[in-house]
């Protein structure tokens, strides 16, 4: 999925969201039937007889739309039908939405599955929330990441600036999302991810500059086809459990590697908008999804790390699950990371370098 994060334009459609969610706690809230849920979250993540289950079990209907990027996310949210009473958002993005007044603090006491979640996923929260009032894990962290075909990789990589090696010339995949591309620059250089100093930010920008000369293909999304069909030897991006759940042969062809400067971490979590007139509802679902049983529906559909204790979950997964190589990975990658929140004075600044930086030949 994830993922997944430019920032461009956020702060203007944070303060809109703002507006927006403030008028409809108090409109459009009447036609709602006392039985139904509107939520919003990632596509291709969550299994739809999992919510089916949900709907036979306690006879309220789940009405489900669609996300792919937190863009679109804030612009539903602006539109008078924005009426939702649970979402699935992205860490970075928690902090701004607090601050804004637009979440209801949940009651953990009814969130009772929360046992089952893997004790350093919930040891502290998301930027903005680091007390778990507001949001619930969802799934485990995923990392933007340099990842390797091992066989064609022409050099060895343990920074994220080994990027900027010329043997590597038309053989990079990239994300194009300025978060993760400054962030891991400046992080490289010994500075923080969070940095707004205009000078750190230029020098993240040059070692970008050098990079790119490097770049095959920018990608949206997903390098996965870039690095399957061999196209590109490497990638940064956080497809490294997409590659792994996509085939085991991928598992000994490529390897994620563990940046010195740390790895991007990215975590999503249930949260409950406070316009929501069906917040007791929407916690029944969070702890519903969170029975290991159904969240495992969701991991059969799409494979991902679990965000669950082994002990709570394998069992209702295929047998070899957790010989993928993404979750061993994943843990060694957690304690090897970082992650920012939303910053309208960073966004600027990094957007407006992003622009020039992509607009250069």
């Amino acid at each position: 999925m994830i993922l997944k994060r430019n920032l461009a334009r956020a702060a203007a459609i944070l303060t809109a969201a703002a507006l927006a969610l403030m008028c409809l706690s108090g409109c459009g809230q009447s036609k709602k039937s006392n039985k139904e849920l509107n939520i919003i979250v990632w596509d291709g993540t969550w299994s739809e007889e999992m919510f089916q289950d949900f709907e036979k079990e306690t006879g309220i209907t789940v009405n489900i739309s669609y996300v792919d990027n937190t863009d679109t996310l804030m612009s539903k949210l602006i539109q008078g039908n924005a009426d939702y009473d649970l979402i699935d958002l992205e860490g970075a993005y928690v902090k701004p939405f607090v601050q804004h007044d637009l979440l209801a603090k949940i009651d953990q006491s009814k969130i009772t599955n929360t046992k089952y979640i893997v004790d350093d996923y919930k040891k502290t929260g998301p930027i903005g929330d680091k007390n778990l009032e507001y949001t619930v894990p969802d799934m485990a962290p995923s990392y933007t990441s340099v990842i390797v075909n091992k066989k064609t990789c022409p050099i060895k990589i343990t920074r994220f600036s080994d990027l900027a090696n010329p043997k590597l010339k038309d053989q990079l995949a990239m994300v194009n999302a300025t978060n993760s591309l400054y962030g891991a620059a400046l992080q490289d250089l010994g500075y923080s991810a969070a940095s707004t100093d205009e000078s750190q930010i230029a020098e993240a920008n040059a070692l970008l500059r050098k990079i790119k000369k490097n770049v095959k293909a920018f990608v949206g999304e997903s390098a996965v086809s870039q690095l399957e069909s061999g196209e590109c030897s490497v990638a940064f991006s956080w497809d490294y459990p997409t590659l792994c759940g996509d085939s085991d042969t991928n598992w000994d062809k490529f390897e994620e590697i563990p940046l010195k400067g740390g790895n991007e971490y990215c975590m999503q979590y249930w949260a409950v908008p406070k316009a929501s007139t069906h917040k007791k509802e929407a916690q029944q679902l969070i702890n519903f999804i969170l029975r290991p049983k159904e969240l495992a529906k969701c991991y059969k559909e799409y494979y991902a790390v679990p965000l669950e204790k082994k002990s709570a979950i394998a069992k209702y997964l295929p047998k070899n699950y957790y010989k993928n190589p993404s979750i061993k990975s994943s843990q060694r990658l957690l304690h090897n990371s970082w992650n920012v929140s939303v910053d309208e004075k960073q966004i600027a600044l990094m957007d407006s370098y992003y622009t020039k930086l992509m607009g250069e030949k």
